[in-house]
């Protein structure tokens, strides 16, 4: 459900590159860019009620993830936050995040992944039992739920869908800016990877899409999101447009690990769909 590894995508997109007409016109309309504006307050800004013992050691050992040992650290520190507070919602969406991340930056084999999701899903969903209206809470259920079926494989993952769907509306719905439009960019990968008939497609992709750019203009994500749909159309001119409308917010700190990492994939995209023309001019 997550982006794929920007190496993946980069070859998908060389194949595709050779196939551009260098003479296409560069059309915009399929949904008007939003102005990049500055970051919003985030998850990761200093909170005097937050960033206080284990929750807030643990806090900050995120903010520096992209350190994989000090990912594991905010892992085994929110999880120990957890332990010693079960019934605390907010003890329990911080534990969940850090098993997203985990699962999906650090750890490498199926098994550790599956496990670890399902441990981010327990833990969200008993937070959503203390607190029906966490948004986070929704939002990490929904992602945990989705990476651990991804593992067990196609049939759970189908059969699992309407709830993680579910979850995702309702944190949209309660905290619709949270990690910036995390919610809707997340459903807009889910339509974009399923086929109409199990209720994708690229106009309720485009949906989620403008959402997300909407409420999180600043975020560069959303910006990939439309990026990959626009490969997957095959139309270059457009997915370069996102592109360099994504690399043109400000620039994340560092401890946006995943933002980040969306800027240098859309770079490289910018690279490789401006060659051919570069080329071209020479000749």
């Amino acid at each position: 459900m997550m982006p794929k590894h920007p190496k993946c995508r980069t070859m998908h997109v060389r194949g595709l590159c050779a196939r551009w007409a260098l003479s296409a016109v560069l059309v915009f309309s399929i949904v008007q860019a939003p102005p990049a504006s500055a970051l919003p307050p985030s998850i990761f800004d200093v909170q005097p009620e937050l960033d206080q013992g284990l929750l807030g050691e643990g806090r900050q050992a995120y903010r520096e993830r992209a350190d994989s040992r000090r990912g594991r650290d905010a892992y085994r520190l929110f999880k120990q936050h957890y332990q010693q507070n079960p019934d605390d919602p907010v003890a329990g969406w911080h534990f969940s995040m850090s098993c997203y991340y985990m699962g999906m930056r650090v750890l490498k084999t199926s098994e550790d992944r599956k496990q670890i999701h399902a441990e981010g899903r327990a833990a969200a969903d008993r937070a959503l039992a203390q607190d029906p209206n966490c948004g986070p809470c929704h939002l990490l259920s929904g992602i945990n739920h989705a990476l651990w079926a991804e593992q067990v494989g196609i049939f759970r993952s189908l059969v699992g869908l309407p709830k993680v769907r579910k979850h995702l509306d309702r944190s949209a719905e309660i905290d619709p800016t949270f990690a910036g439009a995390a919610a809707h960019r997340t459903l807009a990968q889910i339509a974009q990877a399923l086929p109409r008939m199990f209720g994708g497609g690229k106009k309720k992709t485009l949906g989620h899409i403008r959402d997300a750019l909407s409420i999180a203009p600043e975020e560069p994500l959303n910006y990939e999101i439309m990026v990959d749909l626009m490969i997957k159309e095959k139309n270059m001119p457009a997915a370069l447009y996102w592109a360099e409308r994504g690399i043109a917010v400000p620039k994340p700190g560092p401890e946006y690990v995943e933002s980040r990492g969306s800027i240098e994939y859309m770079q490289k995209i910018i690279k490789l769909l401006t060659r051919p023309l570069h080329a071209a001019r020479r000749e």
